[in-house]
């Protein structure tokens, strides 16, 4: 029957379902370390971005590979971002002791930065995982990648987004599941197809 066979439209879909799991597991015992996030996102994006072109067979062999060949780079990158992000959330805790004005000047300048940071954030673990770079020069381009891909930029906001709404405003025991199920890489898998695009006029 058509429908058993490997190369149907209902069976590619199960397949793809099913490495998402797989790299969805693969992808939250790697976090369990805390340091190693930053690891673990490069290789999730490395294998999602070879996914939505087909390119990659093999999920738990290339996860393991891409977590190996980025650890360092991945580990400094996320340490130095984690860093930037305590002191973006410090920043904000000390408004209200702030005098009014001042606190109002500083709150909408700190909204900006962490628009930012957020941009930087979406684009981090994806520029790693597909360009070679120095650290240095991999936070900056993330940056830059971001504010000159803005179109794209603004659809990977909406999505990051809505998943966070989604955590926010849907019954915890069923976004939960889905969290720990598909939940990172399906988001992931789904930022990826315009990241590609984002990322191909600059290959």
């Amino acid at each position: 029957m058509s429908f058993f066979n490997l190369d149907s439209p209902v069976m590619r879909f199960l397949t793809k379902v099913a490495d998402l799991i797989i790299l969805n597991i693969l992808f939250l015992i790697c976090c369990i370390p805390i340091v190693t996030i930053g690891a673990a996102s490069t290789a999730l994006y490395t294998v999602t971005m070879k996914s939505v072109r087909d390119e990659e067979s093999y999920v738990i062999r290339s996860y393991f590979k891409a977590f190996k060949d980025n650890f360092k780079i991945g580990t400094f990158s996320w340490l130095i971002a984690l860093a930037l992000g305590i002191v973006l959330t410090l920043d904000f805790r000390i408004l209200p002791a702030l005098p009014e004005t001042m606190a109002q000047v500083l709150r909408m300048f700190l909204i900006a930065v962490s628009l930012f940071y957020a941009i930087f954030m979406i684009y981090l673990f994806p520029y790693i995982a597909r360009f070679e770079n120095t650290l240095k020069g991999t936070l900056k381009n993330a940056l830059i990648l971001g504010i000159a891909c803005l179109p794209y930029t603004l659809l990977l906001l909406l999505i990051h987004g809505a998943a966070i709404a989604a955590t926010l405003f849907i019954d915890f025991r069923i976004v939960g599941f889905l969290w720990i199920t598909i939940g990172f890489s399906g988001v992931a898998y789904a930022c990826s197809y315009l990241l590609r695009r984002a990322f191909a006029k600059f290959e």
